[in-house]
């Protein structure tokens, strides 16, 4: 550098920059060839494969324990929920005990409909197919008459005698001399009076009629007298009722070799249990 003045600058010789840039890149190219070379992969090896087993763990996870087992995962802890209380808690257990009563309380009902169906399916089946049932059972009453037009009872100890004719429907008999008997006619367009007056005006051509009033039989008012009569040679005491019921006239006359009163009880079983069906 002058002392006079400012120091000139040199011309770069041409040849000398060359020089550099070429001795640059040579050594930036030598630079590659190591870098690239430090990759080089040795015979009988995967740089892949290396890379990978890097990676791998010294130990397995699965590492079996003293007993042969494997080891269980831990389960990794996390921050515990935000509980959102709204009243559930409380409210669903009980709604839950409720429901839980109910259910058993329906069971309960359930059941008992169930065995209460299949007892009364079974009884019936029993009556259905039971050969003694309450049908056959019904035994007929005894000193009992029914023939389907009339009924009555009559005395223990007295024979029923049905085979007859028209008029008389049925005699029952103590013995010969001590009787009752029914009679039916059909009144068509007589009248009630003048047949009862008929049969009185019998009655008195062979007795004597000591007592005439009326009575309530099947709850029908009826004639009634009481005379002593005579067939033939020996006297009978005889009451006679007569009644209408359905347009027919019903005799029912008692016969007796004593005295009415005698026969009270025979006689008032029979009145008071008389029917027309």
């Amino acid at each position: 550098m002058s002392e006079d003045g400012p120091p000139r600058l040199r011309k770069p010789e041409k040849g000398t920059r060359k020089k550099d840039a070429s001795s640059k890149l040579g050594k930036a190219s030598a630079d590659i060839k190591e870098k690239v070379g430090s990759f080089n992969l040795k015979k009988g090896e995967s740089s892949i494969t290396n890379k990978v087993n890097s990676f791998k763990s010294k130990k397995s996870f699965r590492s079996e324990d003293r007993d042969g087992s494997p080891t269980k995962l831990r389960v990794p802890q996390s921050e515990p929920k935000q509980k959102f209380n709204f009243g559930f808690e409380e409210k669903i257990p009980k709604v839950l005990r409720e429901k839980s009563f109910l259910s058993i309380i329906g069971v309960i009902i359930l059941i008992i409909l169930v065995v209460s169906t299949a007892i009364l399916f079974i009884g019936d089946k029993q009556i259905s197919t039971s050969p003694n049932n309450t049908t056959q059972q019904v035994e007929p009453l005894k000193n009992h008459y029914n023939d389907g037009n009339i009924s009555f009872d009559y005395p223990e100890g007295w024979n029923v005698s049905n085979n007859q004719q028209a008029p008389l429907i049925v005699t029952v008999a103590h013995d010969e001399n001590n009787s009752f008997s029914v009679f039916k006619e059909d009144l068509g367009t007589q009248n009630f009076t003048y047949r009862v007056a008929a049969w009185r005006s019998n009655i008195l051509a062979k007795g004597m009629i000591y007592y005439e009033g009326d009575l309530t039989i099947d709850n029908t008012t009826a004639y009634e007298l009481e005379a002593n009569y005579k067939p033939g040679d020996k006297v009978f005491a005889t009451r006679g009722i007569a009644f209408q019921k359905n347009n027919s006239l019903y005799f029912l006359i008692f016969v007796f070799d004593k005295a009415l009163i005698d026969y009270k009880y025979e006689m008032d079983k029979v009145i008071n249990s008389f029917h027309v069906n």
